[in-house]
């Protein structure tokens, strides 16, 4: 029997070294991408166990299609775990980003999971006679615990995955199917370098601030950890036979949740300093 694997968000980073890790140990990978060009990409780097779907999150339509396609390819075997790993950022200061971005930002990183888990979820829950776990693995961040400035959407986006993951696996005791979160920390991906070219919001009150931001992203992609940690969970995760709800991945994952404790009157004093000092936005 085949296992598979469903990704989101394969075309780079996270996503696309899950494809390759998993394919690397055996499993076959439903890799969801939004153009034929990345799906060709993929194919000819990690080889016949990777099957591309032309798929977008925020459209029903090519979602449909995505599942019709992988019903095909999945055939008598069984997929054992969704991936979402699809997301955006918006960035910039909650009072000049318009609603229209905020509303961007949800339809991806939130919405997109739920629109994913409810489209394939019945062939995840389509019992066969084996004993593989089966998971649903939600790609959160370290934004999902700590609101930094400046990313309150991105924040927010990921605070209401961590709830949503909290209560969906609470819903699926009688599936036998586990939810898993995992938060990244800085990563290296191509997300910073996307975020150096994205549209920057901001008002007269922040522009000291937001000068900095080109100096903030390189202290973050000089610190950036490499992305195989995230694969190697991801593979984890789906493989082992006992997981924990939550994964922080994270350098000194100990000091964060030491801020994390602190009362929040003495974290925004300190994150008021840095950001006097312009010297970044958050204080670990």
């Amino acid at each position: 029997m085949r296992y598979f694997v469903l990704i989101t968000g394969a075309s780079s980073g996270i996503g696309e070294a899950a494809c390759k890790k998993l394919t690397e140990h055996g499993y076959e990978v439903l890799a969801c991408v939004r153009n034929e060009m990345d799906a060709a990409r993929l194919s000819m780097t990690i080889g016949d166990r990777l099957h591309p779907l032309i798929m977008d999150v925020t459209n029903h339509q090519s979602m449909v299609r995505a599942k019709e396609n992988a019903e095909k390819i999945i055939g008598h075997d069984k997929l054992v775990a969704l991936v979402n790993n699809a997301g955006i950022v918006v960035a910039g200061p909650v009072l000049y980003i318009p609603v229209e971005e905020w509303q961007k930002q949800f339809d991806v990183n939130l919405l997109g999971v739920v629109r994913t888990i409810q489209l394939f979820f019945q062939l995840l829950a389509k019992k066969v006679p084996d004993t593989h776990a089966r998971r649903i693995i939600n790609v959160s961040s370290i934004s999902g615990l700590f609101a930094s400035p400046f990313i309150g959407p991105y924040a927010a986006s990921k605070y209401a995955l961590e709830a949503l993951s909290d209560s969906l696996r609470r819903e699926l005791y009688m599936y036998d199917i586990q939810v898993v979160i995992i938060e990244p920390g800085s990563i290296s991906t191509p997300i910073w370098q996307k975020a150096k070219e994205a549209d920057s919001y901001s008002g007269p009150e922040y522009e000291s601030i937001i000068a900095f931001r080109e100096k903030i992203i390189e202290s973050n992609i000089r610190q950036s950890l490499p992305v195989e940690l995230v694969s190697d969970r991801i593979l984890k995760s789906i493989r082992d036979r006992k997981v924990r709800n939550r994964y922080l991945i994270k350098a000194d994952a100990w000091k964060f949740n030491i801020i994390r404790m602190l009362p929040s009157a003495w974290v925004d004093r300190i994150i008021r300093k840095k950001l006097m000092n312009k010297s970044g936005f958050r204080p670990f």
